[in-house]
């Protein structure tokens, strides 16, 4: 197989993909490039072929480039001068730091949102909760997954802060590809939805201390499971970090 060939497979998965006139084109080049990233359909190591892109996503380089530079700025793309952009492996030390990132996020979020929630944001998370409850119950892990992310997205976007949700999307790039690696385990599905109970219900308490703790810890499971992911797929990281 040439190398055409090889890196025209690799975009099979935008075939018959349509961008929405709603949304800034950008915004969805990124989502579509950053998701094939994370659920490993852009593996480690594919070149990013822009001109590719654009021809079937039926958009201008314009967009797709923005969308690549800021995939690059949080670290789910690498540039190496004169050879291309590339999906880079997964480094523990941007794991960790993207943990560390979130972390700092998402509990003062949690705390914020505890102080002020509204019955209206209340109703949305227990549905969010349901909604991951049947997932579960189904065995649609990519389901689960995504309704996982919109748990955190909502708690982000009701503190009031417009920023935040995109300045947590922008630390934790290599922190969801190891997530995503973590959701066949077929314990911390349950686990998962068991810690966003508790951050729910200390929210519903209006308690913003246990609301700050319980999601300091849901959050510190991912890295403390690292090194046992590394060991069992050692091809999706970089050896020296």
């Amino acid at each position: 197989m040439n190398d055409a060939v090889f890196v025209e497979n690799q975009y099979q998965f935008l075939d018959g993909m349509e961008l929405s006139r709603e949304m800034p084109k950008s915004a969805q080049v990124y989502e579509i490039l950053r998701g094939a990233i994370i659920d490993m359909k852009l593996r480690p190591g594919v070149p990013i072929n822009k001109e590719l892109i654009s021809t079937k996503l039926k958009v201008s380089k314009t967009p797709v480039s923005e969308a690549v530079s800021r995939l690059e700025e949080n670290g789910l793309l690498e540039v190496f001068p004169q050879h291309g952009t590339f999906v880079p492996k997964i480094r523990k030390s941007d794991v960790r730091q993207g943990a560390f990132l979130r972390k700092a996020l998402e509990v003062a979020a949690a705390r914020e949102v505890a102080e002020h929630v509204s019955g209206a944001q209340l109703d949305q998370l227990n549905k969010n909760l349901r909604y991951q409850e049947s997932a579960l119950a189904a065995g649609d892990l990519e389901d689960f997954h995504t309704r996982d992310e919109e748990f955190h997205t909502l708690i982000c976007r009701f503190t009031g802060y417009p920023r935040l949700p995109r300045l947590v999307d922008g630390s934790r790039g290599q922190l969801d590809r190891v997530r995503k690696l973590l959701l066949p385990d077929p314990n911390r599905p349950a686990e998962t939805i068991k810690e966003h109970k508790q951050i729910l219900d200390a929210i519903k308490r209006r308690d913003p201390d246990a609301a700050a703790s319980a999601m300091k810890n849901h959050l510190d499971k991912v890295p403390a499971r690292l090194e046992q992911l590394v060991l069992q797929q050692p091809e999706m990281f970089e050896v020296a970090n």
